[in-house]
């Protein structure tokens, strides 16, 4: 089991709600993984497999921390203050705070929108580390954000006095400077216009090693070609992945907390062998 320590972790954007999870041994840790979270919701249904996994890496003797950023989760701010550069300098932040502990940072994990964040991070940020884990990422965020707008499409299906919404209308009205609630979560447009502008193909992180995984129906089914042609243009870029398909359900999207082992038990052994070697 892992000691688990929540602190407030002191950014330029303010104080953001994080969890330190470490070895219970007692020793020092080997090194620590920053967990870069996904957008939203999505992020609230994958804090039961960041759990899973901080438990496995601190058996191997390794701490993991997780942030929820700026205007999210506990952390300062409101969803209506979430700026992407400010998730950048809280993940920078956390970097930094992780170089000061035993082992410093060996790794960041991306998961789903953190996937970008996570490569940025390593390609902006003094001190990152080369090893990077991608779980499920997003490739494309102007995707990405059309279909969260479709939550509150579908959330009007069943109310036919209001007036049937688009997210082209939806977009005119952030175009024009308002903020838009969709789903409980107020999006400020130019986190919107962040978050359309992001690509993982455009990134190009300083990483000597890159584990991407994707959901695949069966064991050694048909990767997703969006992916494989993403993972060709970093290759194309001189940048190496190793892409594995796993299966289990797809925890990022059901709308009840699961867990999905088989993606642990993949990344574990990997980041073990990788930080030894």
């Amino acid at each position: 089991m892992a000691v688990v320590e929540p602190f407030f972790l002191t950014t330029p954007g303010g104080p953001v709600f994080a969890v330190l999870h470490h070895p219970a041994t007692g020793a020092a840790p080997r090194g620590h993984v920053l967990v870069v979270p996904p957008f939203n919701e999505e992020m609230n249904r994958c804090r039961s497999m960041v759990t899973l996994q901080a438990r496995e890496f601190a058996k191997q003797g390794f701490g993991t921390l997780l942030l929820d950023l700026h205007g999210t989760g506990d952390s300062a701010g409101e969803h209506g203050d979430a700026r992407w550069a400010i998730w950048l300098d809280n993940l920078k932040a956390a970097l930094a705070w992780l170089h000061t502990k035993p082992g410093g940072c060996v790794a960041l994990l991306g998961i789903r929108l953190g996937a970008i964040l996570a490569a940025e991070v390593m390609a902006t940020a003094a001190g990152a580390p080369q090893t990077l884990v991608l779980w499920q990422p997003v490739v494309d965020g102007k995707i990405h954000m059309n279909q969260f707008l479709r939550v509150r499409m579908a959330a009007q299906l069943d109310r036919p006095n209001l007036p049937k919404e688009t997210t082209a209308s939806m977009r005119k009205q952030l175009d024009a400077g308002e903020t838009i609630e969709v789903a409980g979560y107020e999006l400020h447009p130019e986190l919107v216009r962040a978050i359309d502008a992001a690509n993982l193909v455009k990134q190009r992180p300083a990483a000597r090693q890159v584990l991407w995984l994707e959901n695949v129906s069966a064991d050694g089914g048909e990767l997703p070609a969006p992916a494989v042609t993403a993972a060709k243009a970093w290759t194309d870029a001189g940048i190496t992945s190793e892409m594995q398909g796993y299966v289990g359900p797809p925890f990022w999207q059901v709308h009840e907390r699961v867990l999905t082992p088989s993606i642990v038990a993949i990344t574990t052994p990997w980041l073990v062998a990788k930080v030894a070697a």
